[in-house]
């Protein structure tokens, strides 16, 4: 795939990333199918991640919340060498929730002694000595965290310590996306944010952060996979173009001016491979 920039970061990413909740967690989670899927065996990881060096893709996206997915990432990566090396990658992870898998609940903490501790043992899991990118995990209150919670501070203190590239948040809100991208003193770097067919209205964040060259990864770009009623709720110029609602999804997010990239969770090799070959022929005009 073709890596392009994300906002002023200096990082370059592929349009798609890999979204690895499936890889740790399998309670609490909203894909088709419910709860109690099998979690992927180690050899299922690393065949995932070897497809994905393959394929070009090399942002993963990851979080404490998502179980053992951070811990899993970083023995079978480093055991192989990050397929190609650690620099072809981008890792993205977040602090804020924390996921308790005896009561499949998330519970939030955005103290800045929480964030820092959170980010240090983010990179022991992972085994990396800094992490590319750093977001908040918010549960809604996005304009308190931002400016009341001190977790941005603590970000902001991390990556001058070097332990960090990018900072931002994993946004909920309309208008938390708008305070993330154009706050005037410490803007984040990256913002993530919700953009679908069904759900359009952080547009105007994406907008917004290009304007200011904030970095932007949308998440539930296919609906966290219910895809049924995508094709009705299309632009009439992508339904012109494709009946295929993955490929028209990935035109509807890819084709936004000032999207780095879509983060696309799955367990899957085969998922992956087509989640790609849609996202080429999407940006193939």
């Amino acid at each position: 795939m073709e890596q392009r920039p994300l906002g002023n970061t200096g990082l370059m990413i592929s349009p798609i990333g890999l979204g690895t909740v499936k890889l740790g967690r399998n309670r609490g989670v909203k894909y088709p199918g419910g709860e109690g899927f099998a979690i992927p065996s180690d050899e299922q990881v690393r065949e995932l991640f070897r497809s994905a060096a393959d394929l070009g893709v090399s942002l993963i996206d990851t979080a404490p919340a998502y179980g053992l997915s951070e811990r899993r990432i970083g023995e079978i990566m480093h055991a192989q060498g990050w397929f190609g090396g650690r620099d072809r990658w981008v890792v993205c992870t977040k602090v804020g929730e924390e996921f308790d898998p005896e009561e499949a609940r998330s519970t939030f903490v955005f103290t800045p002694e929480h964030v820092k501790m959170s980010v240090e043992r983010s990179m022991r899991r992972l085994r990396v000595d800094v992490i590319d990118i750093v977001l908040v995990h918010s549960d809604g209150r996005d304009e308190w965290i931002l400016r009341d919670s001190g977790a941005m501070d603590a970000l902001r203190e991390v990556q001058r310590r070097g332990l960090v590239r990018a900072i931002g948040m994993s946004t909920k809100t309309v208008d938390g996306g708008l305070s993330a991208v154009r706050r005037s003193e410490g803007a984040c770097d990256v913002v993530m944010l919700t953009f679908n067919a069904k759900e359009r209205a952080e547009g105007v964040v994406i907008d917004a952060a290009r304007h200011r060259n904030v970095g932007v990864l949308v998440k539930k770009g296919l609906l966290s996979g219910h895809i049924a009623e995508v094709m009705g709720r299309m632009p009439p110029e992508i339904r012109a173009v494709t009946d295929d609602p993955i490929e028209a999804s990935m035109r509807l997010v890819l084709g936004r001016q000032g999207v780095g990239a879509m983060v696309v969770g799955t367990s899957s090799s085969v998922h992956l491979t087509d989640n790609v070959r849609a996202a080429e022929a999407a940006m193939r005009v």
